[in-house]
């Protein structure tokens, strides 16, 4: 990263940095005293104070303020911004509340918004294309219109969006880790005019995205390299299961890159290895089924740094690709629960120094090389794989949970089951698709069981490295149990 920024490559996103703290007060607006737990009393009417209006408007007033007098002229008057908020909800807030500045302010530019899945807010049912007006595949070519200044996100173009007008950033979302180097990575586009880039960030302080760019920032070091040859390590153990040979690669491969095959076609020609795969053993199922996903993975990823001649490994990529959502995997079914509210009486939103620049650390970090998972043990149909997760949270985070939590989670995996688009999403598109919608569906049903667990809850929300563990495992577990035929 620094040797690209000082070549040019690259704008520092991390050299006009400003964060924001808040302040409130809230107001008992019923003649009755009752008691709550401390704890959880404080944090439900914490979400409450982000997630008001007036919250949010005084969020806006700074944010408008600052675009118009400080960035609209930059990058030749063409300078443009994201606002990156929490959850989907937010961003609907955020949507209606910005276009009513905009409106009453007279300001010479429109705003979008960007979301997966359909939002329900006060009895409507909203959704990104409802909100912006246009048909959802059309939102990033519509904020390269010249009157579209502003993009607000909610877990969507946050990371792979390429945007090089993109200017500045109003953070209202809590960022760590490599998420926080992809998102604020938006910014760092080079184009003529755009000397540098700004950040406002409501919520995170600038010692942790230090912390989160610093192994990124000079000299990134591989502990050892990503061999090629994994990948005819992991073609020959794909063949040991005996599931397909090569004339089965052959003859789908014929049918998929003939110009007028249909899908029919396509599935038909997979239906003998389906069949030979439930005929096996649950163990090898599940062994044979991660050996292919991470053919998948590996050879997408080396194929982007490597020119590979063998057609062999492309055609089962391919092959591979098709395979894999068509295995089934076998389906539970669980249990389900609740929520809160009050009012606001003062809110204050405040800059906590002048805008800095956050330095980075020169010196090296290492990362491992993307490598095969190895084999693979099938998770017992009992509860007993959610006691052995609790514990290793328990033992990573030092959380105190119980068998209470064991519960919490047999009910989201209950509400997730239900959940018929999820089940639909999860089979029909890519892994990375599926999982943005699963992140945003899980996202949803946890806003609904703060009540039954909250401290489960909390640690969920509160801390991104637990969320992004506790997610991936129960994306792992979702896949296993829903993915039909």
């Amino acid at each position: 990263m620094r040797q690209a920024i000082e070549e040019g490559f690259i704008l520092d996103v991390l050299k006009n940095y400003t964060t924001y703290k808040t302040y409130w007060n809230l107001l008992k607006i019923i003649k009755d005293d009752p008691h709550y737990e401390h704890m959880k009393a404080s944090y439900l009417l914490k979400q409450f104070v982000d997630l008001s209006d007036h919250a949010i408007k005084k969020k806006v007033a700074i944010i408008l303020d600052h675009f118009a007098n400080q960035v609209m002229h930059r990058i030749n008057n063409k300078a443009k911004a994201m606002i990156v908020t929490r959850s989907r909800m937010h961003a609907v807030h955020y949507k209606q509340i910005v276009d009513q500045f905009i409106k009453e302010r007279k300001y010479p530019f429109k705003a979008l918004v960007a979301f997966s899945g359909t939002v329900s807010d006060h009895g409507m049912k909203l959704t990104e294309a409802s909100m912006n007006g246009i048909p959802e595949t059309q939102t990033a070519a519509t904020f390269k219109q010249a009157e579209y200044r502003f993009l607000i996100v909610a877990n969507k173009f946050q990371t792979g969006f390429d945007q090089p007008l993109l200017h500045t950033m109003y953070v209202d979302k809590k960022l760590g880790g490599v998420n926080a180097v992809q998102t604020l990575s938006r910014l760092n586009r080079i184009y003529p005019g755009k000397e540098e880039t700004m950040v406002l960030d409501f919520i995170n302080e600038a010692e942790q995205i230090q912390e989160s760019f610093e192994p990124y920032y000079d000299r990134t070091i591989l502990t050892e390299g990503t061999d090629p040859n994994l990948l005819y390590d992991q073609e020959t153990r794909l063949s040991e299961f005996h599931l397909f040979n090569k004339a089965d690669i052959d003859q789908f491969t014929q049918l998929f890159f003939a110009p007028k095959t249909t899908q029919d076609k396509l599935h038909a020609a997979l239906h003998s290895i389906v069949e030979r795969y439930k005929a096996v053993t649950k163990e090898l199922q599940t062994d044979f089924r991660k050996t292919l996903d991470d053919y998948i993975r590996l050879y997408a990823f080396l194929s982007q740094v490597l020119p590979f001649t063998d057609a062999d490994l492309e055609k089962l990529y391919v092959f591979s690709k098709f395979l894999i959502r068509k295995l089934p995997v076998t389906r539970e079914k669980l249990p389900v629960e609740i929520q809160h509210q009050i009012d606001l009486d003062s809110y204050r939103v405040q800059k906590t120094k002048d805008q800095v620049s956050i330095s980075l650390v020169r010196g090296k970090d290492e990362i491992d090389p993307m490598k095969p998972k190895g084999n693979y043990e099938v998770i017992p149909d009992d509860i007993e794989p959610l006691s052995q997760i609790i514990k290793e949270l328990n033992d990573r985070f030092g959380t105190d949970f119980s068998k209470q939590d064991n519960v919490f989670i047999e009910q989201l995996e209950a509400k997730l089951a239900q959940d018929i688009a999820l089940s639909i999403s999860v089979r029909v598109n890519p892994p990375e698709n599926a999982r943005l919608t699963f992140d945003h569906v899980v996202e949803d049903k946890l806003q609904g069981m703060i009540d039954s667990n909250f401290k489960f809850y909390k640690q969920i929300t509160d801390n991104p490295a637990f969320n992004q563990q506790f997610v991936d495992w129960l994306f792992e577990r979702y896949v296993k149990r829903s993915v039909q035929p």
